[in-house]
């Protein structure tokens, strides 16, 4: 019984101590599930029907030690960025034990001189620090100014949501793997241009490189059908 309780439970192993990419027989594995995992209509829409999105949650899930759903449902795509949800940023420190506490939030002063300074406890009995968030700092960053902004109608919710980001980025962003809070992306100004649309110079030769055809109608309508369906989606947020 033993025996073969291990041998099945072999190939699960592997995918959560290795890298997906390192060897084929694991990436296959990591394949199937993400197939799987984009069959669902319980997963968000951003990995329905796309198994490559699903092998990178599940990548990232494997580095991280969680489970593909939770990085899924926490992993938004803003302005063309990964970013976490801050709720999960949290979640994860608070549940890796790498502090003797969870997470502490020292707020002081209201109104336009609210700051906040999230700290821990670690083992040794130090206290941890991050950057201290105040709301001048949100007025010169442009965070309050935005249209819809949460900093005018919760102020206290946001600026702890971003001082615990901050923390996690300055003091264990292995565990967070570098990426922003979804309300940090938000936030930050779009990448300068990313063109995804073809130029013009480019269209115009694409056309150009195209077999001529009798008639004069058909001729018109494929250049015009093949290079927009082609596109990925993004998706609205």
């Amino acid at each position: 019984m033993s025996t073969t309780v291990s041998q099945v439970a072999t190939p699960d192993a592997e995918l959560t101590a290795a890298n997906i990419f390192t060897r084929k027989s694991v990436f296959d594995l990591a394949l199937r599930m993400a197939n799987a995992f984009s069959a669902s209509t319980i997963v968000p829409k951003d990995y329905q029907g796309n198994p490559s999105n699903c092998l990178i949650a599940l990548e990232m899930a494997n580095r991280i030690g969680t489970s593909p759903m939770m990085v899924m449902q926490n992993l938004y795509i803003v302005n063309g960025r990964p970013a976490w949800s801050s709720q999960f940023i949290i979640a994860m420190i608070n549940g890796s034990n790498r502090y003797k506490t969870e997470l502490q939030y020292d707020l002081k002063g209201e109104g336009d001189s609210l700051e906040c300074t999230v700290y821990a406890i670690n083992h040794q009995g130090h206290r941890v620090e991050g950057p201290t968030v105040t709301m001048e700092m949100a007025k010169i960053e442009g965070w309050l100014g935005r249209n819809g902004s949460k900093w005018k109608t919760m102020p206290e919710v946001m600026i702890k949501y971003r001082a615990a980001s901050f923390f996690g980025r300055l003091n264990c962003p292995d565990l967070i793997m570098g990426i922003y809070s979804s309300e940090e992306v938000i936030e930050l100004p779009p990448d300068s241009i990313i063109e995804i649309m073809p130029e013009t110079p480019q269209a115009n030769s694409i056309t150009l490189s195209l077999p001529e055809v009798e008639s004069t109608e058909e001729n018109e309508e494929q250049p015009q059908e093949v290079p927009s369906e082609e596109l990925p989606r993004i998706p609205d947020f």
